[in-house]
């Protein structure tokens, strides 16, 4: 393996490790911190502030990714024709890598509505009427958007394994 491979691989598995950790922090830590009664006054704050911080943290990621993933397909003999013959995607490996990189739309899409639309709609409704219903609605939306996302990044990892080291039997 060349250095600049080697690299561009610990940068792909680095932005993987902080973008879906730090989602999983954020829902699995943080949000149940907040709900203490005695932090319930600041959670709005605090979490608009971490969200505006992850948010700018995670899109560097995902573009580390996107970048470090057309390297590594390079890597693995990808060029522009191969990528755009039929030939590849009627293999295995070709399914698996079609499917990675839909999810990886599906991510990018998703992030960018949670991050630019949903997002900060709740959080206007919530500065306006925080025990509204639609403040709740959006609330609950962005939550489980963010929830979605980290399913697909496990699922986007777990093919990553697969196109590497072959499906499981």
């Amino acid at each position: 393996m060349d250095t600049f491979h080697y690299i561009a691989i610990s940068f792909h598995i680095l932005a993987a490790v902080i973008w879906i950790g730090g989602a999983i922090f954020l829902a699995a830590v943080l949000v149940p911190v907040l709900r203490d009664p005695a932090l319930r006054p600041h959670a709005p704050e605090l979490i608009r502030r971490a969200g505006v911080r992850f948010r700018n943290l995670g899109w560097a990621c995902l573009l580390i990714l996107v970048a470090t993933g057309a390297v590594n397909l390079g890597r693995w003999g990808v060029d522009w024709p191969r990528f755009t013959s039929a030939a590849l995607w009627s293999t295995a490996w070709g399914r698996i890598l079609a499917l990675k990189l839909g999810l990886v739309v599906v991510v990018l899409a998703l992030s960018a509505m949670h991050d630019f639309v949903v997002g900060p709609r709740a959080r206007a409704r919530m500065r306006q009427a925080p025990g509204s219903r639609e403040a709740m609605r959006l609330r609950r939306c962005a939550g489980w958007m963010g929830r979605l996302n980290v399913l697909l990044g496990v699922v986007i990892v777990a093919l990553a394994v697969m196109l590497t080291r072959g499906p499981p039997i």
